[in-house]
Parts: C-alpha cells; structure tokens; sequence
C-alpha cells in the first residue's frame, strides 16, 4: 500500500479547487471548438451544393423556362412595329384670339367730411 502524504487542509482545498479549474477550461473550449466545427460543416455543406451538377428535374425546369423565353422573344421579332402617330397639323385651325382683359374694378370715390 501506497503512503499517503501529509497535506494540510488548506493545501488539499487549493489542489481540489486547482483540478476542477483545469478540468472546466478544457471543457469550455471544447464546446467552442464543437460549435466552430459545426459552423464549418454548414459552410462546406452550402459550398458542396452550389460545386455539385444539377440534377435532371433542374434541368428539364431550365429547359421549359428556356423554350418559354425564346418563344415570347420569336413573338416580339415578329410584330412589326407600329408607325407612331402623327399629331394634326396645327396650321388648318385659326389662331385663337386674345382674351380680352377687364379692367381692375375702381374705388368708390372718396366722400370728404
């Protein structure tokens, strides 16, 4: 059997509390690390989906897409364009005349007193 050391209180107190600490801050930066590697995982997830070849129903949407678009651009290059409008000439109607202005109404003359 081992001997036991002599420690006092005090001593023994200060090494429990001592090996809880160094026990707590590695399990504190473990759970910083866990939470950086799970944040790593969805980015490399997210850059996987945008690397990876599109799939057959992407394909057959763009497609459909593809052909509506074209179609609606043969549509427009088939209308002609239509001739903008001229407005009416101005010179077959007469000018119109002034108006005639009215003169400002005048004061009632002043009586004197």
């Amino acid at each position: 059997m081992a001997k036991k050391k002599n420690v006092s209180r005090t001593d023994a107190v200060r090494e429990a509390v001592d090996q809880a600490f160094k026990t707590q801050v590695p399990r504190e930066r473990l759970g910083d690390l866990l939470d950086e590697l799970g944040n790593t995982a969805g980015r490399l997830r997210g850059a996987v989906d945008e690397l990876r070849p599109a799939s057959e129903a992407e394909m057959k949407a763009l497609r459909a897409e593809l052909e509506t678009l074209s179609a609606r651009v043969a549509a427009l290059e088939a209308k002609p364009k239509p001739a903008a409008r001229r407005r009416a000439s101005t010179g077959d109607k007469p000018a119109a005349k002034p108006r005639a202005r009215k003169a400002p109404a005048s004061k009632p003359p002043a009586t004197g007193s």
